[in-house]
Order: C-alpha cells, then sequence, then structure tokens
C-alpha cells in the first residue's frame, strides 16, 4: 500500500521555496539544474541565513520563537577566562582526565557556565557530558592540534555484551560498540562549547570489514558551539542530533577543520557551519565518498547550512570522484505527529558563498540516499519501498547558492 505523507505548513512552505529555484525574479549565480539545483538570491536572502536556522527550537509540532546568535554571544577570549577546573595529564590540574573534570562538574551541579581549560596533551578516554551544566571546554593554544581527545572505537568492534559504556551511549546487551557508542566525545548537554581543541577517532579501517563507522563527537545537546575544533576520523566522523527526532537542537561550528570519507558530517540537528574546512579523505580499495548525510524528518523547517567555507581532498583520488552528501533516509528518523500524520526522514543541506574543489562531480554532487537508494530528485517525488511499504518521498532538499572554485556549478 502506498503511504501518503503530508508536511505541516512551515516545512512545505519551505519545501516550495526551495523547489521553486527562480521563481522570484533575479536568477541564481549559476546555473540551476535538476541533478544541481541552485537557491535564487531571495531565497538564499531568507533561508540561507544564520538567524533564520537559529531562530526556534524545541517540540517539531510547537517549535518555540528562541532566537540565538552564536555569532554575538559566542565563547569570546579564553585567554580571559578562569577555569572552574584544570585538566592535565601530568597532575599539575585538578583532574588528570577530561571526564574526571566533567564528572566533577555534575557533582557541583547548578546551571552556572564552568569552564575547563586543558592543558596540551593527549587524552585517550571517551567522555560524556550528559547531566552536565553548559561547559566550556577550551585549551590556550591556537593551535588547536596541541589539545588531543582521541578514541578508536567503531560501530562493528566487539565488546562484552554486559558492558556499559557511559550514561550516554549505555549499549546494553549488544555484542559491538554500535555507531553512537564508537563516539569519541559525546556533548549531550545543552550549551556545550568547545575551542582550541581536536576531537578524534584514530579507529584503523583496515582491521575489519564492516561496521566501519567511528564517530569522532556526537551532538544532542541545544545551543552547542564549536570555535577553531579539529574534528579527524574518517565515516561518521562528526554527528550532530538531538534527544530524539520530535526535537529540534542547534549547532554552530565556527572556523574549524572537519575530515572523512563516508557520510563524515552526519545527523539532524539544525546546525550551521562557518568558515570552516571540509576535508574529503580517500579510502583505500574505494572510489569516491561523501560529506554530508542529513537525515532531517521532513517537517523540519531547517538542517544544514554551510557558510563561506570551503571543500577540500587529500589529492589522492581523481577529479570529480567525491559527492557533497547524500540524505539519510534513516528508518528511525520518521517522525510520527500528534494527530497520526507520518513524516518521511528528508535531509536538507544548503551550502552558499563557499569554494569546492574539483574533487567533487560537477555535474551531479548529491548522490542517492543512505539506506534506501532513493535516487537523487529534486523536481518530482520518488516512489520506493520504504518500512516494508511502497512509500512516495517528497523531492531532496539539497541545495547551493553562489559557490565558487572548480567544482562548483558553472
Amino acid at each position: 500500500m502506498k503511504n501518503s505523507i503530508l508536511t505541516l505548513g512551515t516545512a512545505t512552505l519551505t519545501l516550495a521555496l526551495l523547489s521553486a529555484c527562480a521563481s522570484f525574479g533575479t536568477a541564481p549565480e549559476a546555473k540551476s539544474t535538476p541533478t544541481r539545483p541552485q537557491l535564487s538570491r531571495e531565497q538564499a536572502a531568507t533561508l540561507a541565513t544564520i538567524p533564520t536556522h537559529f531562530a526556534r527550537a524545541g517540540q517539531i509540532e510547537d517549535l518555540a520563537s528562541d532566537p540565538w546568535d552564536p555569532v554575538k554571544d559566542g565563547i569570546g577570549d579564553v585567554s580571559k577566562a578562569t577555569p572552574i577546573f584544570v585538566v592535565a595529564a601530568d597532575g599539575s590540574g585538578t583532574n588528570t582526565t577530561v571526564q574526571g573534570a566533567i564528572d566533577s562538574a555534575i557533582r557541583a551541579g547548578g546551571n552556572t557556565r564552568v569552564w575547563i581549560l586543558v592543558k596540551p596533551g593527549t587524552y585517550r578516554e571517551q567522555v560524556c557530558t550528559k547531566g552536565a551544566p553548559p561547559i566550556t571546554l577550551y585549551g590556550l593554544d591556537k593551535d588547536a592540534s596541541k589539545v588531543l581527545i582521541v578514541n578508536n572505537k567503531a560501530n562493528g568492534t566487539p565488546k562484552d555484551p554486559k558492558l556499559v559504556l557511559n550514561a550516554c551511549e549505555g549499549q546494553a546487551d549488544k555484542p559491538s560498540y554500535g555507531t553512537s557508542g564508537s563516539t569519541t566525545f559525546l556533548a549531550y548537554s545543552d550549551g556545550f562549547q568547545a575551542k582550541n581543541i581536536t576531537f578524534s577517532n584514530d579507529f584503523d579501517e583496515s582491521t575489519q570489514k564492516n561496521g566501519l563507522q567511528a564517530v569522532a563527537v556526537t551532538t544532542t545537546g541545544d545551543k552547542v558551539i564549536f570555535e577553531n575544533v579539529r574534528f579527524l576520523g574518517n565515516q561518521d566522523t562528526l554527528q550532530v542530533k538531538s534527544p530524539n527526532v520530535g526535537t529540534v537542537s542547534r549547532v554552530y561550528v565556527n572556523d574549524s577543520y572537519i575530515e572523512g570519507d563516508v557520510d563524515f558530517v552526519f545527523g539532524r540537528a539544525a546546525a550551521v557551519f562557518e568558515k570552516t574546512e571540509f576535508k574529503s579523505l580517500t579510502r583505500s580499495g574505494a572510489e569516491g565518498g561523501f560529506v554530508f548525510a542529513p537525515s532531517h524528518a521532513q517537517n523540519y523547517p531547517v538542517g544544514f547550512l554551510v557558510i563561506n567555507s570551503k571543500f577540500t581532498t587529500d589529492g589522492k583520488s581523481p577529479a570529480g570522484s567525491f559527492s557533497l552528501g547524500r540524505a539519510w533516509d534513516d528508518s528511525s528518523g520518521a517522525y510520527t505527529a500528534k494527530d497520526g500524520k507520518k513524516y518521511l526522514p528528508n535531509g536538507q543541506v544548503i551550502i552558499r558563498d563557499s569554494v569546492i574543489g574539483d574533487h567533487i562531480n560537477v555535474s551531479a554532487p548529491w548522490n542517492k540516499a543512505a539506506s534506501t537508494n532513493r535516487p537523487f530528485s529534486s523536481d518530482k517525488p520518488v516512489t520506493i519501498k520504504f518500512a516494508n511499504a511502497e512509500t512516495e518521498f517528497p523531492v531532496n532538499r539539497l541545495f547551493e547558492y553562489h559557490n565558487s572554485g572548480a567544482g562548483a556549478a558553472q
């Protein structure tokens, strides 16, 4: 039986605006094609802005007006901060591990922001912030490589089924860590901030054949900021999501660096990436890769926004062999509203005013959806089997505006 999928008013308006790429008078900077749709100037001014993405949050059916300006109200100059806790591997601080400092902040309680200084060094651990007050985790050196928080678990890494990892990802009764459970740093608290730090998952993809997802950072909290941060990994490096599919959480990444090979920025948060480098790495024995894999439900009015950034590569693959991304048709991303209406996963990405290298496929930068292989379509719905039923998906929400570089639309 064919499922009938409806959308909320806001999402319907957004989708209609995005689909009509040249309907507002001024033509797009580049030619819009079915395989590489472009926003018009008017659409970009309305839809592809930081205020638009961070205007509301909360439950998707009753989003609350809560304008958030992380540019104005960001982390600031950390050299002037007074840390409550100091992490130092050599014992010269209040804690020798990052998790130890987080736990100290949780025990102290309260809602006042806690500043945690991490001294230069390598901290091999898995960190969870669930239950923590607002935390700013920072290093003092502008060279973010001086502070490294790293682990090496992957989705398929075997573990004792009785092992409960931490408060963020229990994975009880599971024989492996799972994707989220593989994460090095789990920012599961609202108001988390990080600056001048490297988060890494250095799992070696050559050591196993399946379950290669190995996450450096997962977020579920709202109003999360990363500034001058390096995210290192391969498949699924950075996961930005929310506590559940019915909740919208916001993440701002500024002046940072993210690397990976497959779906290395993924999830359902309302996330903005500004002045950030996305570096595509070549996976041994494979051709191509994907930067984004968004899984926002179709009634999410916003998704990922990339501004003034650049897309680079390690140079080990032929030109045109990589994709900007693909929707992630995550079955757990489907949403059932209070009135019983069904909403499908249909992730959104807008890339604007950015430089795109020639490693990206110029004519068709968006690929088939992860999980379902749903063909990319910007002009008509596509019917596929989803959740054991023939289901009509709406058009994709993957767009660009005013980009440049050898891999940009002409």
